[in-house]
């Protein structure tokens, strides 16, 4: 319950996982990859499009879209810049052949230069609808988590304490009717991780492209090894109760049997 809140609903950590995922390199290659299609219909060299913008821009552009869903800001991006860049690049190549821009080739230029800068925006941000749902989506969560606080601890307490009540005379049972219960929890989520791992293809998920793909991979798989590390601990804190427990009852057995 912490993890989602301190993790999964922090932006923080979702710019942190980007950053350990070469998650801006991996844009960078997706969108120059989409500018390739248009260089041979202009008749530019291929030099045109390389290096139009770095890994700054794309970070800074990609933090901005984060700030859209988690804060709900406007998405700002670098268009101009990579216009701007690429305009340069032409101007360069025509000084270099000797070439004029008359006005059908300045209109052609302007017309190939809003390609590109539309491919650059629809890499970078792939639908804005999607993240303001997002964003509602975050809202709402956040809501949900601050009404419900620390009641699962509260609810986990208050049941502790009424096996204890139950069987007040009897500590010994009430520890492992607990370790029972813990062990069923902890064997249930590692049936739940099972059955997810054997009808799902966690590895090769695709969502929208490859680098999105990649970093909600690595945050799935975050997700199952911490309700893992529960499901472990769980499982360990039940067969050590239930372990004392019979230990107890056949050293309480042996007294007994001595007594007679």
């Amino acid at each position: 319950y912490s993890n989602f809140e301190t993790k999964f609903l922090n932006k923080d950590y979702i710019l942190s996982k980007m950053n350990g995922n070469q998650f801006y390199l991996q844009i960078g290659r997706e969108v120059e990859s989409g500018f390739e299609k248009y260089i041979y219909q202009s008749g530019l060299p291929e030099e045109t499009i390389k290096n139009l913008f770095t890994e700054e821009i794309i970070k800074n552009d990609v933090i901005s879209i984060v700030n859209c869903v988690y804060d709900g800001t406007e998405i700002n991006l670098s268009s101009q810049i990579i216009r701007n860049n690429l305009d340069n690049k032409i101007e360069q190549y025509l000084q270099s052949e000797g070439k004029n821009a008359n006005e059908q080739v300045r209109e052609n230029i302007n017309k190939f230069e809003d390609l590109i800068v539309n491919e650059y925006n629809n890499n970078i941000n792939i639908s804005e609808e999607l993240y303001t749902e997002a964003h509602l989506l975050i809202e709402k969560c956040n809501v949900v988590v601050e009404k419900i606080g620390n009641m699962p601890i509260i609810i986990i307490g208050i049941f502790v304490v009424l096996i204890i009540l139950l069987n007040i005379k009897n500590l010994a049972l009430a520890l492992n009717f607990l370790s029972i219960s813990i062990l069923a929890v902890g064997v249930l989520i590692k049936l739940g991780i099972t059955t997810i791992y054997s009808n799902i293809n966690i590895d090769n998920l695709l969502i929208l492209t490859n680098s999105i793909s990649n970093l909600v991979i690595s945050i799935i798989k975050e997700i199952i090894y911490e309700f893992d590390k529960i499901s472990t601990t769980c499982v360990v804190l039940g067969v050590l109760g239930i372990a004392i427990y019979a230990i107890f009852k056949s050293l309480k057995s042996e007294k007994s049997i001595n007594k007679y």
